[in-house]
């Protein structure tokens, strides 16, 4: 390249404070506008389960989770998450993006400290600060990092563990340049403590050690074995020290299973990675398959076209199979290349990218087996070192075209590179923001998965049923979705989540015979299936055998004791067959106070039981407990306002009452209730107004509110109005005792107001 070239690429920066504000800056801008439209997205595939269906979220603390495994720190997370919002997903979402955005300041940080080890004249010395921020922007807004990002809990998992790799090399960086033994000291704590805790993010971690030592070689100890082992007490008690804490929570067991070739899984249930689903996944097997694997997370970053959270990829056949050997003959040949880099530049960023990725790969696309063959959001520490290969070519090819151009075009050399740096972050942030909307809906999703591969894969069988489920119990279109479950079935008939999800359908449209049918086959592929047997009594019910349903969901209850639907089910049958009130009760509360059916439906049947057994108490709580949830609840307002009534709590009755008439005129229960409150307090005239209001409306009970209209006017002094209302009620057919004591009650005043 000539000098002129040279000094016309892409400039550095000034380095100073205010060109550093600007850029972290917008940085930050550009990634929270690119997630923005996706914060109130509903959570998908895995969140389900462990957010939404992960009962102990409710009840986790950090003195509980503290060191109790290797993802503590999510749990304890999605803890707090829950108490902000529930199961709203904002703030999940939010917490991600947060997460994300930290990791690429750091990455930005460390490229900056790192360019800064060459020498002045060096091009990566001149262009340092243009590659580290064409790395991070890649980072923060490439389109694949969307399945990291919106995959909640993954995002949390692979999020964290890569905020504790980078502020681990963030604070080694800084403990080398340190000068003074304080601040060493202090950093050193630092680190250590960090990485103590990377411990309770996710296993990826393990890796961390061996990327500081990569960084250390490179750019501290700059191939100096002198300079390095300076520092080897340092790599080796940071070695020791997460290692130790692996071997605690995983166990010794873990880790010679996994050296010794021994660990194999199974496959995940509908979505199976072997020919023969029943076979188990080897590590021999896994690791051949990985060459295509690898392939394919260095393809998606140059060309992120047709990527999916699924993929319909199976193991190889064998090692001379074709998708074994090709994508192994590929990344030979890359290695041969990076390899030749190597002997020309032992210190060459490109050779420290590679080793990066491959470090970071090695773990999970190796000899560890796992029924996921593939997944894009395990590329995400990793990206780190493709990422900035592509950012050095990118800014080399543009450095040496810029020259060429200048030649002929002295203008051209003029044209600021921030420009164009931040044209191209907002072409990725467009096709990043495209890309994330497949999180949308599940339809998008699951859609988008059952898209990218032929639907005659087994593996997708999981993609059928989940879009099967979107429209049925999403979006109760249960007809629609009926074909889909058939399709999950004939992918895989061992999947037994299609046969549960189309006895319900059928259910839905009156079919229960068939639906009976489908739910028998669920069972008897997998007997300990919580969610079938409180299908089952479900439908049992519906054909009037209480008894067997009585049964299926005992059974539900014994296999999940915190199941909610089944225990609230078993009060609907207590009520329903056998009349029995308590006993319904108890399964009802218990439901939502012990089991996972803390939901509006939950809280709203416990106050209504408890009102009608005449437990105020614990009506109170349902009904706060309603409004928690919803504090715009209607239900909830009239049930606590009766509460209040019943404890005779008349102004906090009446408050809540009033507060339903202004959003519902119209509603009769509410100024009944009102007028009770004030009859009660002996405001006759008031409780007047409101027993008329309700008396314009049909469904209240005529005798209770006419008897109660006429105790007003005689109150009020219109004895006449009280003998006419009296007079209205006999019209109305009432029971024989009832007319004996209306009448009763005329002549009383006919002989107390001397009325005619």
């Amino acid at each position: 390249m000539s000098k002129k070239a040279a000094k016309i690429a892409i400039p550095l920066h000034k380095q100073t404070w205010v060109a550093s504000a600007i850029t972290y800056i917008s940085l930050t801008l550009f990634t929270i506008l690119t997630y923005y439209p996706s914060l109130h997205y509903a959570f998908q595939f895995d969140d389900l389960a462990n957010i939404t269906k992960h009962f102990n979220i409710r009840h986790y603390s950090l003195k509980y989770l503290f060191f109790s495994g290797t993802r503590w720190i999510s749990y304890w997370l999605n803890s707090i998450y829950y108490r902000i919002g529930l199961f709203d997903p904002f703030a999940y979402r939010v917490g991600n993006v947060c997460i994300h955005l930290l990791n690429g300041l750091l990455v930005f940080a460390i490229l900056r400290i790192l360019f800064e080890q060459y020498a002045q004249k060096s091009f990566f010395k001149k262009h340092g600060f243009t590659i580290a921020l064409l790395t991070t922007l890649l980072f923060l807004l490439h389109p694949v990092q969307t399945q990291t990002v919106s995959y909640v809990i993954q995002g949390q998992l692979e999020g964290l563990a890569a905020l504790a790799s980078f502020t681990m090399m963030w604070l080694f960086l800084h403990y080398t340049n340190a000068t003074h033994t304080g601040v060493r000291i202090a950093l050193l704590i630092l680190l250590y403590t960090v990485g103590l805790l990377s411990c309770g993010t996710k296993e990826i971690t393990i890796v961390t050690p061996f990327l500081i030592a990569l960084v250390d070689w490179f750019f501290v100890a700059q191939g100096s074995w002198q300079q390095f082992k300076q520092r080897l007490w340092l790599h080796l008690s940071i070695f020791t020290l997460i290692t130790a804490v692996y071997i605690y929570f995983l166990k010794p067991q873990f880790f010679l299973s996994i050296l010794g070739l021994n660990y194999q899984v199974k496959n995940n249930i509908g979505n199976v990675i072997t020919h023969d689903p029943k076979d188990l996944i080897s590590p021999i097997t896994f690791f051949l398959s990985q060459f295509k694997v690898i392939l394919h997370y260095l393809f998606i970053f140059i060309c992120p076209f047709g990527i999916s959270v699924e993929y319909d990829w199976m193991v190889v056949k064998s090692f001379f199979a074709l998708d074994c050997l090709l994508p192994l003959l590929a990344l030979i040949a890359l290695a041969a290349l990076v390899i030749r880099l190597w002997l020309h530049n032992k210190l060459h960023p490109i050779v420290f990218g590679t080793l990066w990725f491959a470090i970071c790969v090695a773990p999970r696309s190796t000899i560890m087996p796992s029924p996921e063959l593939l997944v894009d959001y395990k590329t995400y520490l990793a990206s780190l070192g493709w990422l900035l290969i592509i950012a050095i070519s990118m800014v080399y090819i543009t450095t040496y075209v810029i020259g060429k151009i200048a030649n002929s075009a002295p203008l051209a050399h003029k044209i600021p590179s921030a420009v164009g740096l931040y044209a191209f972050a907002l072409l990725l942030s467009l096709a990043t923001y495209q890309r994330n909307t497949i999180w949308r809906t599940g339809l998008d999703f699951w859609g988008n998965m059952i898209n990218h591969s032929p639907d005659s894969s087994f593996g997708k069988a999981r993609a059928f049923n989940n879009y099967g489920v979107e429209l049925s119990q999403n979006l109760g279109r249960f007809a629609d979705a009926i074909p889909y479950f058939k399709k999950a079935i004939a992918l895989d008939d061992n999947y037994v989540d299609p046969c549960n999800n189309l006895a319900v359908s059928y259910a839905q449209t009156g079919d229960i015979d068939n639906a009976v049918v489908a739910l028998s086959r669920a069972l008897t592929i997998n007997p300990v299936y919580p969610e079938g047997h409180n299908n089952l009594a479900s439908f049992l019910m519906q054909k009037k055998e209480f008894e067997k349903a009585k049964i299926a969901l005992h059974n539900a209850i014994k296999l999940r004791p915190y199941y909610g639907k089944a225990l609230f089910n078993l009060g609907r049958l207590h009520l329903i067959y056998h009349n029995d009130v308590q006993t319904a009760f108890q399964f009802i509360k218990k439901s939502c106070m012990e089991g996972d059916f803390d939901t509006e439906m939950g809280f709203a049947h416990y106050g209504k039981l408890s009102l009608m057994t005449e437990r105020y108490d614990e009506a109170r709580v349902a009904y706060t407990k309603l409004l928690q949830l919803d504090p715009q609840n209607i239900e909830g307002f009239l049930g606590l306002a009766a509460t209040h009534l019943a404890l005779k709590e008349y102004d906090a009755a009446i408050q809540k009452y009033e507060q339903v008439t202004r959003r519902i005129p119209d509603s009769p229960q509410a100024w009944q209730g009102l007028g009770e409150c004030y009859f009660m307090k002996d405001m006759p005239q008031q409780a007047l107004n409101c027993f008329v209001n309700s008396k314009k409306h049909p469904h209240v009970n005529p005798t209770y509110l006419l008897t109660r209209l006429a105790a007003c006017y005689e109150k009020v002094g219109n004895p006449q109005a009280a003998y006419t209302v009296l007079g209205e009620l006999l019209t109305m057919g009432v029971d024989e005792a009832m007319a004996t004591r209306v009448q009763n009650l005329r002549q009383e005043l006919v002989q107390r107001y001397q009325l005619t």
